[in-house]
């Protein structure tokens, strides 16, 4: 236990020490929020605004009615709409590079009677500004066909383009109100966070196990401990190295919480509650507001609706549970990778679980109730990113001790598994190893 302990230290003070820790340990959460952030900003961002000529021939059709659309397709951040009545002229600065796009809408026969026609040149405007007058369009349509042929009102028509539905989400077990779009965001940023954990952290292991191979030091290492000692040490050391950084991770946005809490008291305030009678039955609901900023009190109060004490301990437990499952096999990997060894055939295979719940996250923020969810949250190599997304909305109790026993379960077959293949491939060179030889080594008596 003396040699373990040594091993431990040695990985874990070998790691803390570096410059690198420090810089990931600071830089890392900031890191992940911009990873967040950014496309999301750049997604509302447009690069520039597309001019487009509008040519309405709606009127041609019949002298005496008036265009439909004309001066009547709005400009705005997206789009520059000018009109011209010469779908000729209109083209030729389109083919000049004077505009972006053309739009020549018509009259028809047809059901509905209306055509529209995007003319563009070498470079065509983007999709949302395409999509942005098409939307527009269909609008201007719908009023027209209400107004005119259907008799609407106006202020009819204006509130069926806008209508004001209050929805409310709630748990009738609980009363609480839902906050889903909280938790699913949530839910996917711990979920990411286990995937990027693992796999940072497991190749480390990798790494340090196939150097120490290659260098000739594990030649030095077993003569005093033991194949298995020095692999479980590694792992253990690793393992805590991560803790430190994700505790200390912990208490850096704990104090930013805190800081901004202070400065800014009246958005962290509780929503002023309201009573409906509905049907005799009285629910209390958050009083609307029209304060502009009232999303962005919506969304600090939804965060901290969620019990973080579960989310954190579910998210260590999984973390730990996760890195030992697939540090385990990456440390047996790295004991088989030698100089003329291909490694890839042997790390496909491991990732390819982890690929396959990454994959799936969108599915299961969809619907973290379902099937998929379930049983992907409890096979052990895909639980650690799965069961993370679904621990935010409240899962049964049963469903995480299932998983959680699996997982410890999984966990011991792959130690054994792995030490096996440590013990036997950490001195072995030269030799090309294919998965026949590996079978055999688990199948030697100790």
């Amino acid at each position: 236990m003396n040699k373990i302990k040594i091993i431990i230290k040695r990985e874990y003070l070998s790691r803390v020490r570096k410059k690198s820790f420090l810089v990931m340990t600071i830089l890392g959460p900031l890191l992940i929020t911009a990873l967040w952030l950014v496309p999301f900003f750049l997604s509302h961002t447009s690069d520039s605004q597309s001019r487009i000529i509008v040519v309405d021939e709606t009127g041609e059709a019949e002298p005496k009615s008036e265009s439909l659309f004309k001066n009547k397709i709005k400009s705005n951040e997206e789009v520059k709409i000018e009109y011209m009545d010469d779908i000729t002229a209109a083209q030729t600065l389109l083919k000049a590079e004077s505009c972006d796009a053309v739009l020549e809408i018509i009259r028809t026969n047809d059901m509905p009677p209306i055509k529209s026609f995007w003319f563009y040149s070498n470079h065509e405007p983007s999709l949302r500004a395409q999509t942005n007058v098409e939307t527009q369009l269909t609008t201007l349509f719908k009023d027209y066909y209400l107004k005119y042929n259907c008799g609407v009102p106006e202020e009819d028509i204006a509130f069926i383009n806008n209508p004001k539905i209050d929805f409310y989400s709630k748990n009738i077990l609980t009363g609480e109100d839902s906050y889903k779009e909280i938790k699913t965001g949530l839910g996917a940023i711990c979920g990411f966070l286990i995937y990027f954990f693992i796999f940072l952290f497991g190749s480390q292991i990798i790494r340090s196990v196939s150097e120490e191979k290659m260098n000739r030091i594990v030649e030095v290492l077993v003569s005093s401990v033991k194949p298995a000692q020095l692999l479980t040490g590694k792992l253990i050391g690793v393992a805590l190295v991560g803790l430190t950084q994700f505790l200390l991770w912990i208490v850096l946005t704990f104090i930013v919480i805190t800081a901004v809490q202070s400065a800014m008291p009246q958005k962290f305030s509780a929503p002023q509650k309201e009573e409906i009678t509905i049907n005799e039955r009285v629910i209390s609901v958050d009083k609307l507001q029209d304060d502009e900023n009232v999303q962005v009190s919506q969304i600090i109060q939804g965060l901290f609706s969620i019990n973080y004490v579960a989310v954190i301990s579910m998210f260590m437990f999984y973390f730990i549970a996760g890195y030992f499952l697939y540090a385990s096999l990456f440390g047996a990997v790295g004991s088989l990778l030698d100089v003329d060894t291909d490694g890839q055939q042997f790390t496909i295979p491991i990732t390819i679980p982890m690929m396959l719940a990454l994959i799936c996250i969108p599915m299961v923020m969809n619907n973290p109730s379902g099937p998929v969810a379930f049983w992907l949250s409890i096979i052990p190599f895909t639980s650690p990113i799965v069961m993370m997304i679904r621990i935010p909305f409240g899962i049964p109790v049963w469903e995480i001790i299932l998983s959680v026993s699996l997982m410890l379960i999984t966990i011991c077959g792959c130690l054994w598994l792995a030490a096996k293949i440590y013990r036997t491939a950490i001195l072995l060179y030269g030799k090309k190893i294919t998965y026949k030889e590996i079978w055999k080594w688990l199948r030697y008596k100790n």
